[in-house]
């Protein structure tokens, strides 16, 4: 079964907003060894429903969408999962599964700890 990775993160109107969501799928893809593809709820491309469907077209199975979110907000309560559900209903075949959202951890705190002291 092959299986397809998405980071979902929000998009930014910002030049350059969204290039860590990009370099971080960079790094998740090379130590995973899978290929991670970045999408956006907003503002950039790809969207989620155009990464999904790219993946089913590249012969994605079971796709797992990891939203690159710190906060349970109303797009990771709400959005995202609905967005899923529908792309769900429309590829009855296609397996698709949402990870938790980033959140509280204890290595995210190690990263600001480390930004403190100015890493």
């Amino acid at each position: 079964m092959k299986t397809s990775i998405i980071i979902l993160g929000h998009g930014s109107q910002a030049e350059g907003g969204s290039d860590a969501l990009r370099e971080v799928a960079d790094m998740v893809s090379g130590l995973a060894g899978y290929e991670v593809v970045p999408a956006f709820l907003q503002f950039e491309s790809p969207s989620l429903t155009e990464a999904v469907e790219t993946a089913i077209s590249e012969g994605g199975e079971r796709i797992v969408v990891v939203p690159y979110f710190l906060y349970t907000g109303n797009h990771v309560i709400r959005d995202i999962p609905e967005e899923l559900d529908k792309l769900k209903a429309a590829h009855p075949g296609v397996q698709m599964v949402m990870t938790g959202h980033l959140g509280a951890h204890r290595k995210l705190a190690e990263i600001v700890l480390e930004r403190i002291r100015g890493g």
